[in-house]
This record gives structure tokens, sequence and C-alpha cells, in this order.
């Protein structure tokens, strides 16, 4: 997004004394059914409660001989946008060439300003962001006979643990069948995380959040290998990603955000959305974003607490220079045309109606609860 010094100067002065909304100049052009630019979902905020994992019992090697190893207890929750008001992270499955990532968030209660609080280019170090991948074990992170591998640091190839945090400077090269997710810098050894946490383990982004992702997402050479960027619950990473965690499908899951997914025996040129929390899941249906294999493209994902909204978004640009924007600019988004789909309690564990039958491709079966 392109806004003058002199307008987002004037915008900051004046957000604290106004609620005029600024209209986006950088969105792409509005499609709300079949091939999507945008998609709301509103009514997120859930009352109820998840299993948390309050701790992992390791086993004693050659087999997990601990049952159950997997120890949760209840969590209530409630109020707008929980659970996707905790901590979360943004998670990327390759095929795909990652340019650009910032994520803003509010500077105070009022939110009358987004500061720019994490930020990536393709080949630099990055300000406040972590990339993670799940290969703990002899490098960072760890790895044990009844939970798996642990979170670990990500080698530059995005393919491998590295001993320390962004050791490699990144291309932005994420090849098919590898994956990895972003967390800020600060560890769960400087400051105590929520959940259970283990080996490497970082904190995410609370409260509310606005990531921004300039990417593109190349033909895969093998079908059963298609890309996919989702955001989820980080204590879902710091337990165990496909093993023992709070995610769950529906009802007692602590939340995941399907942003753009391809499934693998579906139209792989097609990327759907689908949201899980305590309420259920609902999703995109027989609308989908189309899948960027031609070029890069530029998203954004509000999670906007004072709102209960949850915006995905296609931007024609981003001007990643930009180290705050204001509310109004926000709301501006937030207000933009889209495909709406209120999460409220009818959702009912159920997907929002459409023509695929694979429900949730990345592993999602693999859950200890």
């Amino acid at each position: 997004m392109h806004l003058s010094a002199t307008i987002i100067a004037a915008a900051l002065l004046a957000a604290p004394f106004t609620h005029a909304l600024l209209k986006p100049n950088n969105l792409a052009a509005t499609s709300t059914s079949g091939a999507l630019s945008a998609l709301k979902y509103t009514k997120v905020g859930s009352t109820g409660s998840y299993d948390q994992v309050t701790n992992i019992h390791p086993g004693t090697f050659p087999s997990c001989d601990v049952s159950p190893f997997c120890v949760t207890e209840t969590k209530e929750i409630s109020g707008n946008l929980a659970p996707f008001d905790d901590e979360m992270t943004i998670a990327f499955r390759g095929p795909m060439t990652v340019y650009n990532i910032a994520v803003y968030q509010p500077t105070n209660a009022s939110s009358a300003s987004w500061k720019q609080v994490s930020s990536w280019a393709a080949g630099k170090q990055p300000t406040n962001l972590v990339f993670m991948n799940n290969d703990g074990g002899d490098v960072s992170g760890e790895w044990s006979i009844c939970a798996g591998a642990s979170q670990s640091y990500a080698n530059g190839d995005w393919t491998a643990a590295a001993a320390s945090a962004n050791a490699d400077v990144a291309s932005g090269n994420l090849p098919e069948g590898h994956e990895i997710n972003i967390m800020t810098s600060k560890t769960c050894k400087e400051s105590a995380c929520d959940g259970f946490s283990r080996g490497t383990a970082n904190h995410g982004w609370s409260g509310s959040k606005f990531f921004v992702v300039t990417f593109d997402m190349p033909e895969s050479s093998d079908a059963s290998k298609v890309p996919a960027i989702w955001a989820l619950n980080a204590q879902i990473v710091r337990a165990a990603q496909y093993g023992c965690n709070c995610r769950g499908v529906g009802a007692k899951g602590c939340g995941e955000l399907d942003i753009l997914e391809t499934i693998a025996g579906a139209d792989v040129n097609q990327a759907i959305s689908e949201i899980y929390s305590p309420k259920g899941a609902t999703g995109s249906g027989a609308s989908f974003f189309a899948r960027p294999s031609g070029g890069k493209v530029t998203y954004g994902v509000i999670f906007d607490v004072d709102t209960d909204t949850i915006a995905i978004q296609r931007y024609t640009d981003w001007d990643y220079t930009q180290s705050a924007i204001t509310r109004s600019v926000v709301e501006g988004y937030l207000n933009a045309p889209a495909m709406t789909v209120a999460f409220d309690t009818s959702a009912n564990g159920k997907r929002a109606p459409g023509p695929r039958q694979v429900f949730g491709a990345h592993k999602r079966r693999r859950h200890w609860h």
C-alpha cells in the first residue's frame, strides 16, 4: 500500500479524535464468490473450552512406555476472537517462494496506531521474527519416543534444523514437502509461554495482529505435495504440531485458520480457507482463492479483537517500509467488500457446504485425544 508520508502523519495525529475510515487503495479487484479476492469471518469469538496440553511424558526408547503420555486439562475461554486472541504462529508448506513478511499490532489499548513489530525480506536478516520447523533433535530442539520432534530453528534452505535462530540468511525458497513456521524472537525461557512447551520454543503474536505476506506457489512436481499457508495457536507447535497438541477438530480445539490451502486430490489450482475452534468449523465452501502459480501475490490476514473479525484479503502491493498504520486504515480493510462467513454456533463442527471431501490436508488427523 502506498500512502504519502504527509497523509500517514496526518492520519496518525488525527486517529485518537476521529473514526473516519481511510479507504485502502491497494485492494485487488473485488470478487466475493467463486474465485475470491477477500474473505471475512465474523462472530469469531468462542465461549467454551479446549484441552490444553500441560505435560508430555517422553517415554523410554525404544518404546513409548507411558500411558497416557499426553496430559491435558480443560481451559475455559470466552470473549471476542477467542481462542484466536491467543498467541498465533503462521505456517507455510512448499512448494512456495516467500518474498516478504510483516506483522503489525496495536501500540496500546486504544488501537489508534498499529506498529510494525516484526518483518523480513528474502535474503536479509529478520526483525523480531524467527523461522522454525519440526525437526527437533540433535541440532536444536529435542526428540522423544512418545512425543517425536519438537520445534527447531530452521536452516537457511528451510529443509532442516539449525543450531541457532536465523543462523543462515534465508532465500525464501520453500521446497515441496517441507514446512516452516514463524514465531517472535522471544523464547519461552526468557518469558514463560502459555501451555506446555519443550525443546526450542518461542512466543507467537497475541491479541490483535495483522500479517502481510508476499509469496507465490509454483507448480508441484509431485501432485500429492501441494502448498498451504495456515495459522495455528502457538501452543500447538510448542508441544508437537503432529502429535500431542491442543488443536483437535471442532469442539475442544484451540484454534486453527487455514488461510490458503490447496488440497491434494482436488483442484490444485484452488486454495480453500477453513476455520476451527471450540465452536466447530466452517469455511469458504465452494468458493476459493486462486493458487498463485504464475507470479507473486500479496495477502493480508487481520485478526481483530475489537470487531471479533478475521479478514483475508489480496492486495495489489504493499509498502513494507511502513513502520505503522492507523486504526482507520485497518478498519478500511475490515469494512471492504468480501465474502462474509458468520462463524456462529450453527457451524457445530461442520465445514461450509462445498464439493470437497478432504477435511484438512496437513495431517490434522494425527492428534492424541
